[in-house]
Protein backbone atom coordinates (compact mmCIF):
# COMPACT_ATOMS: atom_id res chain seq x y z
CA UNK A 1 0.00 0.00 0.00
CA UNK A 2 1.29 3.37 -0.82
CA UNK A 3 1.99 5.77 1.51
CA UNK A 4 -1.10 8.15 0.05
CA UNK A 5 -3.25 4.99 -0.28
CA UNK A 6 -2.60 4.80 3.65
CA UNK A 7 -3.55 8.78 4.50
CA UNK A 8 -7.07 7.99 2.20
CA UNK A 9 -7.74 5.04 3.88
CA UNK A 10 -6.47 6.57 7.45
CA UNK A 11 -8.72 9.55 6.54
CA UNK A 12 -12.09 7.95 5.55
CA UNK A 13 -12.64 5.08 7.20
CA UNK A 14 -13.98 4.14 10.75
CA UNK A 15 -11.09 1.72 11.77
CA UNK A 16 -9.21 5.07 11.61
CA UNK A 17 -11.07 6.95 14.17
CA UNK A 18 -9.60 3.82 16.80
CA UNK A 19 -6.65 6.65 17.88
CA UNK A 20 -7.09 7.13 21.78
CA UNK A 21 -5.00 10.04 22.82
CA UNK A 22 -2.79 9.31 25.41
CA UNK A 23 -3.51 11.05 28.71
CA UNK A 24 0.05 12.91 28.58
CA UNK A 25 -0.69 14.11 25.28
CA UNK A 26 -3.32 17.15 27.00
CA UNK A 27 -0.13 18.52 28.52
CA UNK A 28 0.75 21.06 25.70
CA UNK A 29 -3.15 22.42 26.52
CA UNK A 30 -2.98 23.09 30.10
CA UNK A 31 -1.02 26.62 30.19
CA UNK A 32 -4.14 28.02 27.72
CA UNK A 33 -6.56 26.77 30.29
CA UNK A 34 -8.67 28.13 33.19
CA UNK A 35 -7.93 25.75 35.92
CA UNK A 36 -11.85 26.93 37.38
CA UNK A 37 -13.60 26.33 33.97
CA UNK A 38 -15.49 23.13 33.62
CA UNK A 39 -14.49 21.58 30.39
CA UNK A 40 -16.67 18.75 27.81
CA UNK A 41 -15.23 15.91 26.34
CA UNK A 42 -17.10 15.04 23.75
CA UNK A 43 -15.95 11.56 22.56
CA UNK A 44 -15.27 9.65 25.90
CA UNK A 45 -17.80 7.11 25.63
CA UNK A 46 -14.98 4.99 24.62
CA UNK A 47 -11.87 5.89 26.25
CA UNK A 48 -11.15 8.52 29.00
CA UNK A 49 -7.64 8.67 28.46
CA UNK A 50 -8.29 12.73 28.14
CA UNK A 51 -10.41 12.90 31.11
CA UNK A 52 -7.63 10.87 33.14
CA UNK A 53 -4.93 13.72 32.00
CA UNK A 54 -7.28 16.20 32.68
CA UNK A 55 -7.74 15.13 36.26
CA UNK A 56 -4.49 13.94 37.30
CA UNK A 57 -3.16 17.71 36.79
CA UNK A 58 -6.36 18.79 38.64
CA UNK A 59 -8.34 20.73 35.64
CA UNK A 60 -12.61 20.06 35.22
CA UNK A 61 -13.96 17.94 32.55
CA UNK A 62 -17.29 15.97 32.31
CA UNK A 63 -17.28 12.65 30.20
CA UNK A 64 -19.91 12.71 27.27
CA UNK A 65 -20.61 9.37 28.57
CA UNK A 66 -21.24 8.16 25.01
CA UNK A 67 -23.99 11.10 24.12
CA UNK A 68 -24.00 12.17 20.73
CA UNK A 69 -21.97 14.92 20.66
CA UNK A 70 -24.15 16.49 17.49
CA UNK A 71 -27.17 16.57 19.95
CA UNK A 72 -25.33 19.03 22.31
CA UNK A 73 -26.56 22.49 22.52
CA UNK A 74 -24.47 25.49 23.74
CA UNK A 75 -25.17 24.69 27.32
CA UNK A 76 -24.14 21.01 27.43
CA UNK A 77 -20.57 21.62 26.75
CA UNK A 78 -20.09 23.47 29.51
CA UNK A 79 -17.04 26.14 29.12
CA UNK A 80 -15.64 24.14 26.18
CA UNK A 81 -14.86 21.25 24.37
CA UNK A 82 -11.90 19.19 24.36
CA UNK A 83 -11.60 15.93 22.85
CA UNK A 84 -9.69 13.48 19.75
CA UNK A 85 -13.25 13.04 17.38
CA UNK A 86 -12.72 10.78 15.01
CA UNK A 87 -11.06 11.19 12.12
CA UNK A 88 -13.96 10.50 9.87
CA UNK A 89 -16.04 12.90 10.72
CA UNK A 90 -13.59 15.81 12.07
CA UNK A 91 -15.37 18.21 9.62
CA UNK A 92 -18.86 17.65 11.36
CA UNK A 93 -16.72 18.18 14.76
CA UNK A 94 -15.64 21.55 13.46
CA UNK A 95 -18.59 22.99 11.91
CA UNK A 96 -20.38 21.92 15.24
CA UNK A 97 -18.31 23.10 17.45
CA UNK A 98 -17.77 26.60 15.54
CA UNK A 99 -21.89 26.72 15.83
CA UNK A 100 -21.77 26.45 19.76
CA UNK A 101 -19.47 28.97 19.97
CA UNK A 102 -17.83 27.58 22.90
CA UNK A 103 -14.07 27.69 22.86
CA UNK A 104 -12.99 24.57 21.48
CA UNK A 105 -9.90 22.02 21.16
CA UNK A 106 -9.77 19.21 18.89
CA UNK A 107 -6.97 16.51 18.65
CA UNK A 108 -6.50 16.61 14.21
CA UNK A 109 -4.03 15.05 11.72
CA UNK A 110 -1.99 18.28 10.74
CA UNK A 111 -3.36 17.46 7.51
CA UNK A 112 -6.52 18.60 8.55
CA UNK A 113 -5.00 22.31 7.56
CA UNK A 114 -5.87 21.79 4.52
CA UNK A 115 -8.99 21.46 2.59
CA UNK A 116 -11.02 24.05 1.01
CA UNK A 117 -14.15 23.71 3.18
CA UNK A 118 -11.92 23.34 6.38
CA UNK A 119 -9.87 26.21 4.86
CA UNK A 120 -12.43 28.66 4.19
CA UNK A 121 -13.67 28.11 8.27
CA UNK A 122 -10.57 28.58 9.38
CA UNK A 123 -9.80 32.03 7.36
CA UNK A 124 -13.19 33.19 8.30
CA UNK A 125 -13.43 31.96 11.90
CA UNK A 126 -9.90 31.68 12.73
CA UNK A 127 -7.88 28.58 13.84
CA UNK A 128 -4.94 28.38 16.20
CA UNK A 129 -2.39 25.44 16.76
CA UNK A 130 -0.57 23.71 18.75
CA UNK A 131 1.86 21.37 16.25
CA UNK A 132 3.38 18.78 17.85
CA UNK A 133 7.66 18.33 17.17
CA UNK A 134 7.06 14.34 16.85
CA UNK A 135 3.80 12.13 16.02
CA UNK A 136 2.02 10.79 18.93
CA UNK A 137 2.55 7.23 19.82
CA UNK A 138 -1.15 6.34 20.30
CA UNK A 139 -0.88 2.47 20.71
CA UNK A 140 2.43 1.56 22.51
CA UNK A 141 3.73 0.26 18.95
CA UNK A 142 5.80 3.27 17.54
CA UNK A 143 4.59 6.25 16.44
CA UNK A 144 1.80 6.31 12.91
CA UNK A 145 2.29 8.06 9.64
CA UNK A 146 0.85 10.98 10.58
CA UNK A 147 1.36 14.17 12.55
CA UNK A 148 -0.94 15.46 15.13
CA UNK A 149 -1.59 19.11 16.34
CA UNK A 150 -4.83 20.70 18.75
CA UNK A 151 -6.96 22.58 16.43
CA UNK A 152 -7.88 25.54 19.20
CA UNK A 153 -10.72 28.27 18.70
CA UNK A 154 -10.92 30.43 21.60
CA UNK A 155 -8.36 29.18 24.49
CA UNK A 156 -5.69 31.39 22.63
CA UNK A 157 -5.33 34.45 20.32
CA UNK A 158 -6.56 33.28 16.99
CA UNK A 159 -4.58 32.46 13.98
CA UNK A 160 -1.55 31.68 15.86
CA UNK A 161 0.53 28.46 15.65
CA UNK A 162 3.07 27.23 18.39
CA UNK A 163 5.31 24.29 18.31
CA UNK A 164 5.20 22.15 21.01
CA UNK A 165 7.45 19.21 22.59
CA UNK A 166 5.66 15.62 23.34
Amino acid sequence: MSYTELIKRRATNEESDECYTPDNQVFPLLKYLDKDSTYYEATSGKSSNILSGFKKHGYNIISSDGRDFFDCTRSDVYDGVITNPPYSKKDKFLEHCYELGKPFALLLPVTSFQGSKRGKMFMEKGMSALVYNNRIDFTGKGSPTFGNAWFIWGFMPPNQIQWVDN
